[in-house]
C-alpha cells in the first residue's frame, strides 16, 4: 500500500520500504562487484609485487623482442626434425641420446639427430625422463601419459605406475633421481615421489602453514620439476613466477625468482613454463608469453640469454599477450653432457640446438 499525499501540504509520497531495501541491496551488490573486479585486475598470488594493475594491462611488447646483445652468449648450431605432427616433451639420456614425446609415441635420436627408434604408447604422451648413470635403473625411460606412468627398459615396455594419480591428474613433468622418480601433477598441484619399484613415498608441496609451504599456483598445465646433483628437488611454481627447492622428504628450503617483464624476471601468468639444470647446478629456463630462454646461477641470478623472441622467430605483440599468452609457443628445454641447450619447438616440431659462443666460455 502506497502512502497518500498529505491533504494539507505538498509533501511527496514515501516509497515502499521494500523498494528502499531493493535500492540499498542493489547498490551494495554493485559495490561488491566493482571491488571484486578491481581485485581481479590487481591480483597477485602472494601479494608481493605491489598494488598496480596486472602486467598485461600495462605492457608494451616492442622493447622485449630482443635482449641486450651483451647478454646473449649462445647461438643456434643446428636443428633436426622430429617427424611428429605434435610434440610434447624432450629429454636427454646419459648417453646423449635425445628423446622426443608426441602423439602416442616416443622417438629416439642420436646426439647428431639421426632417428634410431620409435616406442609406441597406448595413450598420448605428455612428458618424459631418462634415468641417469646414478639412477637405480640407468637408461630407463619414464613417460607420462594420461594419469599414469609408462616404463621402458632398453626400449621395451616393463610396466606402468598409477598409484597416487586420479581422474584429476595431469602429469606435466618427470625427473629421475638416484633412488626416486618425481612426477609433477598439475591437476592436483602436487609433486609425487616414487621409489624405484613404483611405490608412492611422498606427496610434496601441499599447503602446510606450519611448515611455511603455501602450495603451488598452477594457472595452466605448465608445472616442471628437476633434480640437481646434490639430490635436491627443484620445482617451478609458475603462478608465483619462481623456482622452489625441496628436500626429498618435502621440506621447503628456499626459492628464487620474481615477476617482471625485464630480462632477469619471469613475465605473465605462469613462468618459467619449463626448465632444466646443467651439471654444475645452473638453471636453464624457458618462458611462454614472451618466448625466451635464459641461464641462471645456482642461486638464481641471471647470467646470460640463450635465445630471445627474435632468435626463436616468435616475436609477439602486446595485443596478442592481452588476449592470452596461451596462444604463444612453449619450448621444452633439455641439456646434454656437452652443455648444449636443446629446445623443442612446438611450431616447427624440430629439436633446435644452441651452443655457447666460443668467446663467451668461462
Amino acid at each position: 500500500m502506497t502512502t497518500d499525499h498529505c491533504k494539507t501540504c505538498r509533501c511527496k509520497p514515501r516509497p515502499r520500504r521494500a523498494n528502499i531495501r531493493a535500492v540499498v541491496v542493489g547498490l551494495l551488490v554493485v559495490g561488491v562487484l566493482a571491488v571484486a573486479g578491481i581485485a581481479v585486475l590487481r591480483m597477485d598470488p602472494w601479494g608481493e609485487d605491489g598494488g598496480g594493475l596486472s602486467e598485461r594491462f600495462q605492457f608494451n611488447a616492442d622493447g622485449y623482442q630482443r635482449a641486450d646483445p651483451a647478454l646473449v652468449k649462445f647461438h643456434e648450431q643446428g636443428s633436426f626434425a622430429s617427424g611428429l605432427n605434435a610434440v610434447r616433451g624432450l629429454a636427454v639420456g646419459p648417453d646423449n641420446r635425445v628423446y622426443v614425446a608426441g602423439q602416442a609415441s616416443v622417438l629416439v635420436f642420436s646426439a647428431d639427430g639421426k632417428r634410431e627408434a620409435e616406442i609406441p604408447l597406448k595413450a598420448e604422451s605428455t612428458c618424459l625422463a631418462v634415468g641417469g648413470a646414478d639412477h637405480a635403473h640407468p637408461g630407463r625411460l619414464y613417460v607420462g601419459a594420461a594419469n599414469r606412468l609408462y616404463l621402458f627398459d632398453a626400449q621395451t615396455a616393463s610396466g606402468t605406475w598409477s598409484e597416487g594419480f586420479d581422474d584429476k591428474s595431469v602429469i606435466t613433468s618427470l625427473a629421475a633421481a638416484e633412488d626416486a622418480v618425481y612426477a609433477a601433477d598439475a591437476g592436483n598441484r602436487v609433486v609425487l615421489r616414487f621409489a624405484p619399484d613404483g611405490k608412492l613415498v611422498k606427496r610434496i608441496g601441499q599447503p602446510d602453514e606450519a611448515a611455511g609451504i603455501r602450495g603451488f599456483v598452477i594457472p595452466s598445465p605448465h608445472f616442471d620439476v628437476a633434480v640437481t646433483a646434490d639430490g635436491l628437488l627443484r620445482v617451478a611454481n609458475p603462478g608465483a613466477r619462481r623456482i622452489e627447492t625441496f628436500t626429498p622428504d618435502g621440506d621447503l628450503l628456499g626459492q628464487w625468482g620474481k615477476a617482471s617483464a625485464e630480462i632477469d624476471g619471469f613475465f605473465g601468468c605462469c613462468n618459467p613454463a619449463d626448465f632444466t639444470v646443467l651439471a654444475d647446478g645452473r638453471f636453464v629456463t624457458a618462458e611462454k608469453g614472451i618466448p625466451r630462454v635464459k641461464v641462471y646461477s645456482p642461486q638464481g641470478e641471471l647470467e646470460c640469454v640463450v635465445a630471445d623472441p627474435e632468435m626463436l622467430g616468435q616475436t609477439v605483440s602486446a595485443a596478442q599477450l592481452n588476449e592470452d599468452s596461451g596462444h604463444t609457443p612453449t619450448f621444452d628445454v633439455a641439456v646434454d653432457g656437452g652443455g648444449r641447450v636443446l629446445l623443442l619447438d612446438p611450431l616447427t616440431r624440430q629439436v633446435r640446438v644452441f651452443v655457447r659462443q666460443p668467446e663467451a666460455r668461462t
